[in-house]
């Protein structure tokens, strides 16, 4: 009954503190009584604190990442899709630093066409599309 009782409250803190920040909120003996297999399966279904983020080989990092900032800049081109920008202008409305989206703008000719000092933002997709007709 013990282990049932510690299982249950491992579990809610998971739930409600999310990766890696459930620790700090259960004792060590609580989380010791809990077998290591039941863990790891709260833990892979847990989602991941706020203020951390999870790289792509599952690392937690706290605070925000290059991989945040590249998708955000990605997520607003989305949104303004044949507007003619400045690296200044995507820093600005990403809050990222000026080489970051310089660098993104330059690795993803797809959505970043330039124009000497401009880019135009393109929709890939539908430019596959139009260049499959």
């Amino acid at each position: 009954m013990e282990t049932q009782k510690a299982i249950q409250e491992v579990s809610q803190a998971i739930q409600e503190f999310g990766v890696p920040c459930w620790v700090a909120h259960i004792s060590y003996p609580i989380r010791s009584a809990v077998p290591k297999e039941v863990k790891r399966e709260l833990l892979a279904k847990a989602k991941v604190s706020q203020g951390w983020s999870k790289q792509f080989d599952g690392q937690l990092i706290f605070g925000r990442t290059r991989t945040d900032d590249r998708e955000n800049i990605l997520e607003w081109a989305k949104e303004n899709v044949f507007q003619m920008v400045t690296v200044k202008q995507v820093a600005e409305a990403c809050d990222v630093a000026e080489s970051c989206a310089r660098r993104t703008m330059n690795l993803r000719p797809d959505v970043f066409k330039k124009f000497g000092k401009e880019y135009e933002i393109r929709d890939a997709d539908a430019d596959r599309k139009a260049q499959k007709k």
